[in-house]
């Protein structure tokens, strides 16, 4: 698939976003990761050979759409900065993961946020890189979705308090071998916030709305 054809595209050093052409904006959205969430996190991936979709990818995006949800990626992707790939590449990266989705099934935005931790570049809009808020912030101030009936999906804390200080209404927790660490910390947030995070095993979209 060409990126391009489906999505327009605006970028600069530091963020970028792709926005579905045919995108139909709904009441309610899924913020979702990507990494560990809908392709495999192999830790600053580099090639896309090494794009894999996670399990249940297909369906759980199946019966978002027929629910009405729409699909806001929010990921933090350093490796443009820290010149593992370039932009082209990560677009080479993008279209490989939305090879193995039917076009019906595309996220209707890609957030993404190219800043080192710390924003050693000193690039603008650091406030794009989870935890921060900026991602969201956009998406919010651009659909005026209803936060009560929207979602983030994560599989680190730090994908998660940007969602909660933004007011998204349900937090998603998903398990991961390559963060396993992440388990602690959303469980010692539980035991502190009236904002529960639901943890969840992998992606199940009856389970995540219930």
């Amino acid at each position: 698939m060409n990126l391009f054809d489906h999505y327009y595209v605006n970028k600069s050093a530091a963020i970028s976003k792709f926005n579905l052409k045919t995108n139909i904006v709904n009441r309610k959205a899924i913020f979702i990761d990507r990494d560990g969430i809908l392709i495999k996190d192999v830790n600053h991936i580099k090639s896309s050979d090494q794009v894999k979709l996670c399990k249940n990818v297909q369906e759980f995006l199946e019966h978002a759409k027929l629910n009405k949800f729409n699909i806001v990626v929010v990921t933090n992707q350093s490796s443009v900065s820290r010149g593992i790939i370039n932009f082209s590449e990560y677009v080479k990266l993008t279209e490989k993961f939305l090879s193995y989705l039917p076009i019906n099934l595309y996220p209707d935005n890609i957030f993404t946020s190219f800043h080192l931790p710390g924003n050693q570049s000193g690039l603008e809009n650091f406030n794009w890189r989870k935890p921060g808020i900026g991602m969201f912030e956009y998406a919010l101030n651009k659909y005026n979705f209803n936060l009560n009936d929207s979602i983030m999906i994560g599989d680190k804390l730090s994908d998660l308090i940007p969602a909660h200080e933004c007011k998204v209404g349900n937090l998603i927790y998903i398990k991961s071998d390559i963060h396993a660490d992440e388990i602690n910390k959303v469980k010692e947030w539980n035991d502190k916030s009236i904002n529960k995070i639901k943890i969840m095993d992998q992606l199940d979209f009856f389970k995540v709305i219930s």
